[in-house]
C-alpha cells in the first residue's frame, strides 16, 4: 500500500487487537484520556490566563510565561502518546498525496490536540482537484480525511490551449490534458458551459458517444461533431439535438451510416437528413471543427 509520508497511509483495514492484550489496551486508553483531559485543562487555563493578563495590562513577559504552560501541556500530550502517527485519506484519486500532507501542515509526532481540523479543511478545499473535504482527529494519534474530488469529463480547446473540465464545466487548474486522451474535446469560448448537456445527450446513444472525438460550438447556439478516424462531420440542430442524435444512432445501427464514405451529415432540419458524399465535398467548405480525428500530440496544458 503506498505511503503518503512517514505518518500517512491510504485508507485500509486496521489490524485487529488481540483479546490477550485487551486489559492493557483498556488501561492505556484510560491513561491517555486522563492525560488528554489534563492537557486540555492546562491549555484552556493558559488561554484564559493570557486573555486576563492582557485585559489587566500585565507585562508581556508574564503573558509569555502563561503561554508556556499551554506549550508544555501540548508537548506532554505528544510524549504521552497523543501525537500524530498517521493520516488516513479516503476518496483520493487525482490529488497528489504529498500535497495533502503539506496542506494539513502535519508532521510526525506533532501534538494531536494542537491540530485544527477546520483550518486544514479550508486549505484542502483550496486545492484544484478537491470539491469538498472533511477532517477529524481520532485519538490517540490519527487524522482522518474524507475527500470528494472533482470529476474530469472533457477537454476544452480554446485558442490552441487545452485544459480539463469537470462535470460542472469548470476548468481544473493544473490538471494534465494529456492524461485524458479518451475525452471528447469541446471547442469554443462558451463550450464549457454547455459541455455537460452535450455529454449527457451523447451518453444516451452509446453507439455514437464512443466515436465522437470533438465538438465545436457554432455561433453560441448549436454543436458540430467530428467523428474519429476520418468519419463524417455531424451538424446538430439548435433545438432538440437529442432527437437528432437518436435519429442518427438509429440509422447507423440499421445501415452503418458512419462507416460510409460521407463527409458531412446535416441534421439541422427536423424532417430530413442531408448527406454530403466524401467524393463531392468541396475544398472551400466553411471552416469548422477538425474533420474526424481529435488533436493528438499537440495537447498542452495551462
Amino acid at each position: 500500500m503506498p505511503r503518503m509520508s512517514p505518518i500517512a497511509r491510504l485508507a485500509g483495514a486496521r489490524r485487529p487487537a488481540t483479546r490477550r492484550r485487551a486489559p492493557r489496551l483498556a488501561w492505556l486508553r484510560t491513561r491517555r484520556a486522563a492525560i488528554a483531559a489534563a492537557c486540555l485543562g492546562a491549555i484552556a487555563l493558559g488561554a484564559a490566563g493570557i486573555g486576563f493578563l492582557h485585559r489587566m495590562g500585565v507585562h508581556e513577559a508574564i503573558a509569555d510565561g502563561v503561554r508556556g504552560i499551554g506549550g508544555s501541556a501540548l508537548r506532554a500530550s505528544s510524549q504521552a502518546g497523543l501525537g500524530v502517527r498517521e493520516i488516513v485519506v479516503v476518496g483520493r484519486r487525482f490529488t497528489p498525496a504529498q500535497d495533502i500532507v503539506a496542506a494539513t501542515g502535519l508532521r510526525e509526532g506533532a501534538p494531536l490536540l494542537a491540530f485544527d481540523p477546520a483550518a486544514a479543511r479550508a486549505e484542502l478545499e483550496r486545492m484544484p482537484w478537491i470539491r469538498s473535504a472533511s477532517v477529524e482527529r481520532r485519538f490517540p494519534g490519527t487524522v482522518r480525511i474524507d475527500l470528494v474530488e472533482r470529476r474530469p469529463v472533457a477537454l476544452w480547446q480554446d485558442q490552441g490551449r487545452f485544459s480539463v473540465l469537470d462535470e460542472d464545466g469548470r476548468e481544473i487548474r493544473g490538471a494534465d490534458p494529456g492524461a485524458f486522451p479518451q475525452f471528447v474535446v469541446v471547442i469554443g469560448p462558451d463550450a464549457p458551459r454547455h459541455a455537460g448537456e452535450l455529454l449527457r445527450l451523447l451518453s444516451l446513444e452509446p453507439d455514437l458517444a464512443g466515436r465522437v472525438s470533438s465538438a465545436s460550438r457554432v455561433a453560441g447556439r448549436r454543436w458540430d461533431l467530428a467523428i474519429a478516424d476520418g468519419g463524417p462531420r455531424i451538424l446538430l440542430p439548435e433545438t432538440d439535438p437529442g432527437g437528432a442524435l437518436a435519429r442518427l444512432a438509429d440509422l447507423h445501427r440499421r445501415e452503418r451510416l458512419l462507416d460510409r464514405s460521407i463527409a458531412q451529415i446535416d441534421l439541422r432540419l427536423a424532417d430530413r437528413m442531408a448527406l454530403r458524399p466524401l467524393a463531392t465535398a468541396s475544398a472551400d467548405a466553411p471552416a469548422g471543427p477538425p474533420q474526424g480525428g481529435r488533436p493528438r500530440g499537440a495537447i498542452r496544458g495551462n
